[in-house]
């Protein structure tokens, strides 16, 4: 007789996890336990499976546990139910097996499973150790480049295919393959998704979704499903990205889980979490710019039981900037664990501490040199503008919180997500004044200098962040419910102070700077904008994923409360709103799952128009209509979606403030506009394998329009949003021959011209980047574990503007080539 036996406690699963309740009531339960409990029958299981044949089901859970498990010949093409969660061993085979007529018995030397009625007939089977495991939403995806499984669309750990949106995922392995080394380098191969459209500023991650904002500066950034900190202009947190597992975005309005939010779309970091089966890790790197990095991932279990988990990660990194006389330097570290306190409980407790140090290098560079030659030619792109002793953005941040999830029955848990964050900033710099000099491009009438002003901001804020859900998961008839009540509160105390330098700051050359230093910049500011407020978001949600057959509906809503008080000058706001969502995939045996769906947003804008009026809250629906395709046995995903997505109020700079307008003494005008309409396709494919060829591509098509809006303003297009853009990302790995151990990647990226203004006064051209990765397994050479790379972006070291107003430009990234070391054990 063949039986089953794998490693105990493989294949990363056993994580901080939600324990998504069983889909039938105890009493609807036929699958039952006919022994007393041995020690495994309680072993806590994490684990996704979704409705199949049971071959593969119990494959993956007895390699998952270590646990031999029997049957008779032919229950192996019995269909057993959907499993996902984290229970006992007897409530994960309770739910598979419900239904089927099966029964389990415990034993001391494994699990037996057999007909009712019939005595256990053990017969010839076999599986092999190669059956892949299912993911775990907020875990390492089983599959390298294809994620499988989501938590962000639907606060479940819920299969990405049956979901009626469109939605990218990149994994840990595809961000060390292509070596990013920030959320925003992780995003720039993703369909739907433009980066750095703002240009090089390493103060921020610069990410925009079917054409909307969702960098640090706005709404749309989530770490763990809790929204980032930001409060006032420049307080804002980014969150190294080694200490991310993976990186998703939903796109299209999702208020009805997170609230106030652009309809774009959002991007949720997930973090690096605790498991059984971790392999610890050890980098040293160098490259472009004198950058060094060292870095570590460290642990494991932390007491013989297996109740608690471990792990730390760290980076440390130092180094000068693509712009001269810019130096950044950057310490992170991340502890957490994982405590396993009863079959029904557990937590997971997160934290970070990052401190950032250096300046900036976001300029405003004059469009006379950038966009359009002077007779001296363009300014070079490495070319610093500002002060060298007036150039400093140091931030301090912090957060801790936990993720508990607690079991109540077969039917209903709960989940509680918390986190609390803190986040100083200082912000010092020197850049053109281009309101005095808009006429000539921003250059003084000799096309060699500009003026330039003196600008000092400080930051701080503390914020609160906690999501409260009820899940239950039952049947009504033919009808299974995923449904999930929940209640989220988002606090944000923040304050601001912005102030400027009244003493004289020498005009530069463009051509050939000459600093003239700081000296009296501290003893000469003057206060323009000195703020602080209290922000509140209080929100009440319901989304219930139902299954029918091969159908898959879902339905959501959501009241928001969102309220400011602005504590310096007695002043609030006040908003609320209804936001909701529906759609519906069909899954076909060959794999395809079209799918439609509806969704709305609503984000309160905070701040005045140049007439300080106060802004209107900006509002977004969107249609959308998809096919996803999954192949059977195939470690392959494609999703192609067509859209419609419409947004009122949205904000945009105003070049014609009226006259003696507060705004112009801070350079910072703006204006809504009535109504954009974005119409687009995206297509997204993602394949991979461990020994060959793995693939990531996209592609994306963007129609803006503002339908409504001022005289001069109707029918243009919106700025920063690309109306082409297409990614390649191709990798090869050896397992054999001569070239055994070496590991390829090559990739290019297409974005086409766009313009940097609401009026489309000011067009940048388009360009391509190309990428690259060479890695080496040294195992081959007789060193396990250790492996070197060598990874470049835009090799070619194209010149190329990423966008452009009357008041300036921005270059994009140069050449950047890392080499690293990296050894796990």
């Amino acid at each position: 007789m063949r039986i089953w036996r794998f490693p105990a406690a493989t294949g990363g699963a056993v994580l901080l996890s939600f324990a998504c309740c069983l889909s039938l009531a105890a009493g609807a339960v036929s699958a039952q336990s006919t022994e007393p409990s041995h020690n495994h029958q309680h072993q806590r299981v994490r684990i996704a499976l979704p409705a199949q044949k049971l071959g593969p089901s119990l494959a993956a859970l007895s390699r998952q546990t270590g646990v031999e498990i029997h049957y008779p010949a032919g229950a192996e093409d019995e269909v057993g139910n959907a499993v996902n969660g984290t229970m006992s061993f007897d409530q994960v085979l309770r739910t598979l097996l419900a239904g089927s007529g099966l029964t389990y018995t415990f034993t001391e030397n494994g699990v037996e499973v057999g007909r009712r009625g019939e005595p256990h007939r053990i017969e010839a089977v076999e599986v092999t150790a190669d059956t892949p495991m299912e993911e775990y939403a907020w875990g390492a995806a089983s599959m390298g480049y294809l994620a499988t499984h989501t938590g962000t669309a639907s606060k479940t750990d819920a299969a990405i295919v049956e979901i009626p949106r469109s939605i990218s995922v990149v994994t840990r392995q595809e961000m060390e393959d292509r070596g990013a080394n920030s959320v925003m380098d992780a995003m720039t191969y993703s369909a739907g998704v433009s980066t750095e459209l703002q240009g090089i500023d390493s103060r921020v991650d610069d990410i925009r979704i079917r054409g909307f904002d969702a960098s640090s500066w706005s709404n749309n950034m989530y770490l763990d499903g809790l929204r980032l900190p930001r409060g006032g202009q420049w307080t804002t947190a980014q969150v190294d990205a080694y200490g991310l597992e993976r990186v998703e975005v939903l796109k299209g309005p999702a208020a009805v889980l997170y609230g106030q939010v652009t309809p774009g779309g959002l991007v949720n970091m997930v973090a690096k979490r605790p498991s059984f089966d971790h392999r610890n890790e050890v980098i040293l790197s160098g490259g472009s710019f004198n950058q060094y990095e060292g870095a570590f991932d460290l642990g494991g279990s932390l007491d013989e039981s297996g109740n608690w988990l471990g792990r730390l990660v760290g980076s440390y990194n130092d180094g000068d900037a693509q712009v001269d006389e810019t130096e950044l330097s950057r310490i992170y570290i991340a502890p957490s664990a994982t405590w396993f306190v009863n079959d029904s409980t557990d937590i997971t407790f997160l934290s970070y501490y990052q401190k950032d140090e250096g300046g900036s290098t976001f300029q405003f560079l004059p469009v006379q040199g950038l966009l359009y030659p002077t007779p001296y030619g363009y300014i070079d792109r490495d070319t610093f503008l500002g002060e060298p002793d007036w150039n400093t953005y140091d931030r301090e941040q912090w957060a801790i919180g936990y993720d508990l999830n607690h079991t109540f029955n077969d039917v209903w848990s709960f989940r509680q997500n918390a986190k609390y964050s803190y986040v100083d900033t200082l912000f010092r710099t020197v850049v053109s004044n281009p309101r005095t000099t808009v006429g000539n491009g921003g250059l003084n009438s000799n096309n060699r200098t500009f003026p330039r002003r003196g600008v000092k901001g400080a930051g701080e804020l503390r914020e609160v962040a906690v999501d409260n859900q009820f899940k239950a998961a039952f049947s009504t008839g033919r009808l299974r419910h995923d449904l999930v009540f929940g209640l989220d509160y988002l606090r944000t105390h923040w304050d601001h102070t912005r102030y400027s330098v009244t003493a004289t700051i020498d005009d530069i050359d463009v051509f050939d700077p000459v600093y003239s230093g700081a000296a009296g910049f501290e003893d000469s500011l003057m206060v323009q904008i000195d703020e602080e407020n209290v922000e509140r978001q209080t929100g009440l949600y319901i989304q219930d994923m139902i299954a029918l057959d091969n159908w898959r509906f879902m339905f959501g809503v959501r009241h928001d409360q969102f309220k400011v008080d602005a504590l310096e000058d007695e002043d609030s706001s006040d908003d609320d709103a209804f936001t909701w969502q529906t759609g519906a995939t069909y899954l076909l045996e060959n794999g395809l799952a079209p799918y439609l769906s509806y969704a709305t947003s609503f984000e309160p804008v905070s701040g005045q128009d140049s007439s300080q009026s106060a802004f209107e809250p900006s509002e977004g629906e969107q249609y959308e209509a998809g096919l996803k395709y999954q192949p059977p046995r195939s470690n392959s995903m494609i999703t192609i979606s067509a859209f419609d997505l419409r947004q009122t109020n949205l904000v945009v700079t105003d070049i014609s403030p009226p006259a003696g307008a507060p705004c112009e003494a801070v350079n910072s005008c703006q204006r809504q506009t009535g109504e954009t309409r974005t119409r687009g396709a995206e297509l997204e494919a993602k394949m991979w394998n461990e020994s060959g060829l793995s693939v990531t591509a996209s592609y994306t098509y963007l129609d803006t329009e503002v339908t409504d809006g001022e005289e001069g303003e109707e029918g243009n297009e919106k700025p920063l949003a690309p109306r082409n853009m297409a990614n390649l990302w191709l990798d090869y790995k050896w397992r054999e021959g001569a070239l055994a151990g070496f590991g390829l990647g090559v990739g290019a990226r297409y974005t086409s011209d766009l313009y940097g203004d609401a009026e489309n006064n000011y067009r940048v051209d388009s360009y391509v980047l190309y990428d690259a990765s060479l890695r080496y397994d040294m195992s081959y050479l007789g060193l396990p574990g250790v492996s070197v790379a060598l990874t470049g972006r835009n090799l070619k070291d194209e010149r190329y503007l990423t966008y452009c107003t009357q008041y300036g430009c921005s270059y994009g990234s140069a050449r950047n080539i890392t080499a690293s070391v990296k050894y796990r054990w």
